[in-house]
């Protein structure tokens, strides 16, 4: 169970920095229609803005899941 909660935390983490990443910083500039990102920031910027906020959410979800866990643990005891 604590694995579990390990990695929950930790993904959780990644998945909430990526989310808050938009309301920090302002999307990658390109010149066309079909440029890319021009390095490993830009693609981490560019799929942070693709995710429309559900990378927050699940960020936040993933971080709350092992306290619930822990909480439903102490209750059954």
């Amino acid at each position: 169970m604590k694995i579990f909660a390990t990695i929950s935390l930790l993904f959780g983490i990644i998945f909430t920095f990526i989310g808050v990443l938009p309301f920090i910083f302002s999307y990658p500039f390109s010149n066309g229609p079909h440029s890319g990102p021009s390095n490993a920031w830009e693609l981490i910027l560019m799929i942070s803005y693709d995710g429309k906020g559900w990378y927050l959410i699940i960020g936040i979800a993933l971080l709350l899941v092992p306290n619930f866990l822990v909480f439903k643990r102490k209750n059954l005891n």
